[in-house]
């Protein structure tokens, strides 16, 4: 990133690196998609790169923040109405109930983490969290498709926290949010919507984890370079709570 854009433009681009990773996976496993899409999970890599697009555009023309909070829930309703059309026209009640449900656990998701966007890397550390631990319901679910791309996710999070840890060296914007963000619950979308067998009540308590920084800040490790250099790992022992609890509940209602 830093030899193609130099110095000025890579923060920039920094965080496509997510999403752009996640995509070589998904590549790697499923192949190119054909276009039109004829399966969500065709649709899945053209919706990553969608949102990708979008925060890119939410970073590089610099969008008031009340913008970013309004397009936020814009964005992820188009992605919905895609990824579930055609046939979302015709849905039943209950169907877009179930809909709305997962539209706002996602917009309570993604406006947590825009309100901590400048603290560090704590929004990647729930975003990696929360991917390892949808891994584990859908893997416990028998979606072993959502489980391997999910930790590819997860894996490229890690990667951009290690390049971030103990100082922050690329800012967090909405080019990591939406590319990243929209990846997490693309795939949760899928995994509630059209795999069955995957736990729904496990994927609702996976949302904790976006709150998770809540309950960090009451642990209060001082103000020294090592005390921050210990909040992010602090940060993933938390959210790692309700990922416990998600997988022991799928375990529970899967045996």
């Amino acid at each position: 990133m830093r030899l193609a854009n130099g110095r000025n433009h890579e923060p920039r681009v920094a965080g496509a690196a997510v999403a752009l990773s996640f995509g070589v996976v998904y590549f790697l496993i499923a192949g190119v998609p054909p276009l039109p899409p004829l399966s969500v999970y065709d649709k899945l890599i053209y919706g990553v790169a969608s949102a990708l697009v979008l925060g890119f555009s939410l970073d590089f023309i610099r969008t008031p923040p009340f913008m970013r909070w309004l397009l936020f829930p814009l964005g992820c309703a188009a992605l919905l109405y895609w990824l579930e059309h055609p046939g979302i026209e015709t849905a039943g009640f209950w169907t877009l109930v179930g809909l709305g449900g997962l539209w706002l656990a996602s917009i309570a998701a993604l406006w947590r983490l825009e309100a901590e966007r400048e603290a560090g890397i704590n929004p990647v550390v729930m975003l990696m969290i929360a991917a390892l631990g949808l891994a584990a319901v859908a893997m416990l679910g028998g979606a072993t498709v959502i489980a391997f791309l999910s930790v590819a996710l997860a894996a490229a999070l890690f990667g951009f926290t290690v390049w971030n840890w103990p100082t922050n060296v690329f800012p967090y914007g909405a080019t990591l949010l939406m590319g990243a963000g929209g990846t997490l619950f693309l795939l949760a979308w899928i995994a509630a919507l059209h795999e069955p067998a995957v736990n729904l009540p496990a994927l609702g308590i996976l949302v904790l984890v976006f709150f998770g920084d809540m309950a960090a800040k009451h642990m209060h490790l001082g103000e020294s370079r090592a005390a921050k250099a210990a909040a992010p790992i602090v940060l993933a022992a938390v959210c790692c709570v309700p990922v416990l609890g998600a997988v022991a509940l799928a375990h529970f209602l899967n045996t």
